[in-house]
């Protein structure tokens, strides 16, 4: 932020330096010398204050209209996702860019993080060029960052925000992701044994492509948003960003949540068509989620889960979850997970990373029909789903003995948002994801109530 400032400064003193002899000439007329001083002293006050300023130092972008949307764009590429899918999907976002007919108004700001130094990109009203390497930062750090703390997070939000005042604002969120599951990165770990609660983006801090590094905990990305005035969307172009836990950490964050339960194909979103929806003035989730399914619906390499929660339904919600784990928490916690529609499960690929249920399989399981029926209702107001007849998962056995192959959607049981269980499997596992779980805040507000007294584990 010094060398920001720095840089402000200088341009500010570049803009006096062809005023200074008027006034000189002027003040020296009036009272000679003491005039040159006063001018001095005005001058260093300016200087003072531009330097003081951080957030604006050294940033001279287009500035927006509050009557359009602002769509924050964040990449968190410095690994395997650095090449080549980033460059592929700015070449999308250019080219869905460019579709739009009236973007009066509109911006879409672009942050940037692969293996080279962070940097932020405006697109312009005429952008030119197809790829990356034709953009032109409008700020680029000075030094490397990690991009998987919520405080940068919360430092391109502000900054976007300062340059580019809208009426609503869209944000992106692109990396990997594992939903509210722990890292396993030891420079996650807090100062005991257990991992902390860690999920979204992957910044290896080596401007590599190398897939290890830090993640972002999900209670630490909804404070910074909400710090930041909140959005009126997300979407996450990630793996497994569509569950219970993380949309109530969020609640208070976004109205809308666009994600998948599942993982997400390699190619992403097709920003080509995602682009023009996202500046949707009405019904804009919803021709998101149209957006990313149609891409996928002929396609014979992927398939694709997605789904789009709207947040303000999501008290509400937890309030009748809360009362049914309490009624069934003996079903739920012995549940036979065999024959339910799953993101992820335990154990696969060698992986031993909690299970992730779709939550209508759970509770068609669980509930008595006629009680089923009222609570999915209840579901289907706020959630809405769009998903092919498989997807393509890199954590099932393939016939050749190795792993990635397809699964099956089961539409009666597909809601397109997962939950998790704490079940006892977990207890046994090192990272005790059966802790974890109960810490975060869909695990404190729906579970904590029905745990047994005297259990120091849960408290």
């Amino acid at each position: 932020m010094i060398l920001v400032s720095a840089l402000n400064t200088l341009w500010t003193l570049s803009r006096m330096k062809n005023s200074i002899p008027t006034y000189r000439t002027v003040f020296t007329g009036i009272c000679g010398k003491v005039a040159t001083v006063i001018f001095f002293i005005v001058a260093t006050c300016l200087f003072l204050a531009c330097a003081q300023d951080d957030d604006d130092a050294g940033k001279t972008p287009d500035e927006g209209s509050e009557n359009g949307r602002t769509v924050m764009v964040y990449m968190v590429a410095e690994n395997s996702l650095g090449s080549p899918e980033l460059r592929n999907d700015i070449t999308e976002i250019l080219r869905g860019w460019r579709s739009l007919n009236n973007i009066s108004g509109d911006r879409l700001v672009l942050y940037v993080d692969d293996n080279g130094l962070p940097r932020i990109y405006e697109l312009k009203k005429n952008q030119k060029g197809t790829g990356l390497a034709d953009l032109t930062p409008v700020y680029t750090y000075k030094e490397d960052v990690n991009s998987a703390s919520a405080d940068q997070l919360a430092d391109f939000i502000r900054y976007v925000k300062r340059h580019y005042p809208a009426e609503s604002y869209g944000l992106l969120m692109w990396s990997h992701a594992s939903g509210w599951i722990p890292s396993t990165y030891a420079g996650d770990k807090t100062s005991g044994s257990s991992a902390k609660r860690r999920s979204f983006g992957l910044d290896n801090q080596k401007n590599s492509f190398v897939n290890d590094g830090y993640q972002m905990e999900i209670k630490d990305m909804a404070a910074a948003i909400e710090a930041e005035g909140g959005v009126d969307f997300m979407f996450f172009d990630a793996c497994s960003m569509q569950t219970i836990e993380v949309a109530y950490a969020l609640r208070n964050a976004t109205e809308y949540i666009i994600a998948s339960p599942a993982e997400i194909p390699g190619p992403g979103a097709d920003y080509s068509t995602m682009v023009p929806a996202m500046f949707q003035k009405e019904n804009y989730a919803q021709q998101m989620l149209s957006a990313y399914y149609n891409a996928y619906l002929y396609d014979s390499q992927y398939g694709v889960v997605i789904s789009a929660v709207e947040t303000k339904a999501l008290d509400a919600f937890a309030a009748e979850m809360r009362d049914i784990v309490q009624r069934y928490k003996s079903q739920l916690l012995a549940l036979n997970k065999q024959p339910l529609l799953s993101y992820f499960v335990y154990g696969s690929w060698g992986v031993t990373s909690p299970d992730c249920l779709d939550i209508q399989a759970v509770m068609q399981t669980v509930l008595p029909e006629d009680e089923y029926e009222q609570w999915r209702e209840k579901l289907n107001a706020f959630v809405t789903c769009l998903a092919t007849d498989w997807w393509y998962s890199v954590c099932v056995p393939n016939q050749r003995g190795g792993s990635g192959g397809f699964v099956l959607v089961i539409p009666s049981q597909c809601s397109g948002i997962s939950m998790a269980i704490p079940f006892e499997v977990y207890v046994n596992n090192s990272a005790r994801y059966d802790l974890s779980y109960f810490a975060t805040e869909w695990g404190q507000t729906v579970w904590n109530a029905v745990v047994d007294e005297g259990s120091e584990d849960l408290k």
